[in-house]
């Protein structure tokens, strides 16, 4: 019986019921476990259709109007007595190492072009800091002018005050250049607006170019040669327009944050536990 159910379909043709198999009418592939059954498929059409149809009749809803207001959040809102409690082990934490002294200094420092102390200051850190992570020497240490967001205070520097000169996650990378391309990268950054900031090199700018160009390691920049130069993984990759650092194949990522190097250098710098003064060397000169 159960093959006959599956196999054959009965219709009532006045008073009789006539059988005929469903292989006639469909096809011998409509019962094919391979293949979809016709009478499903149908309804499975039947049932998308009439689901557009609903759809369409659906009732289409328009914003009337709105309403807002200003919630003003300063001092005088209370705070949260509960959340204040589960943030309070984090913020201890945080305020421990954002609180860390570092080092003292004598003056506070801005950024300024072509160049300022704090200029100095953290291009020489990087470059020290640059040497001891990749255990090779390091003939020059560049940082994006516009990436330092903030001067440093007088008195205590803490780990606070570098995060806010120095708020991205930015990476170390030492690019190996030759002496052509490292021309065309101190050209490039003197270029915007003298705003170049470096470490181990000495450099005169005439109209936006350099006119010359020496290293303080006592290297002098030959085309042909290779010069290692530190910066950021942003500027590395064509951030600040040089694009044409990307071309540059000889590359290593030190995995090490420009920001973390200069903590570190200014936790060194500190242990010796006098007030420190950083002055203007003279490295950029406009001419």
């Amino acid at each position: 019986m159960a093959g006959l159910l599956r196999d054959h379909s009965s219709v009532l043709v006045g008073n009789r019921y006539v059988t005929q198999s469903i292989s006639n009418r469909f096809g011998s592939h409509a019962l094919s476990p391979h293949l979809p059954n016709p009478l499903f498929t149908l309804m499975k059409k039947l049932f998308l259709v009439a689901s557009l149809l609903l759809s369409a009749c659906q009732t289409a809803y328009h914003v009337a109007g709105q309403q807002s207001n200003r919630l003003t959040v300063d001092a005088a809102v209370r705070a949260d007595s509960s959340t204040t409690s589960w943030l309070a082990p984090y913020k201890q934490g945080l305020d421990r190492s954002m609180n860390e002294p570092l080092l003292t200094l004598t003056e506070r420092l801005e950024k300024r072009a072509p160049e300022s102390a704090l200029d100095d200051l953290l291009a020489d850190a990087l470059l020290v800091q640059a040497a001891q992570r990749y255990g090779k020497p390091i003939d020059v240490s560049h940082l994006n002018y516009g990436g330092i967001r903030s001067g440093l205070p007088s008195g205590a520097v803490t780990t606070g005050n570098i995060f806010e000169v120095m708020p991205f996650d930015n990476q170390l990378v030492v690019l190996t250049l030759s002496g052509t391309d490292l021309m065309r990268f101190l050209n490039h950054f003197a270029s915007h607006d003298d705003a170049l900031v470096i470490g181990g090199a000495r450099v005169s700018i005439q109209n936006k170019a350099i006119r010359t160009a020496t290293l303080t390691n006592g290297r002098s920049i030959v085309p042909d040669q290779t010069y290692t130069v530190a910066m950021s993984d942003y500027i590395a990759n064509g951030g600040g327009d040089a694009d044409f650092l990307k071309t540059i194949t000889q590359r290593d990522n030190v995995n090490y944050l420009i920001r973390d190097a200069l903590i570190d250098y200014f936790r060194q710098q500190g242990k010796a536990g006098n007030p420190l003064t950083p002055q203007i060397d003279g490295r950029i000169t406009l001419d």
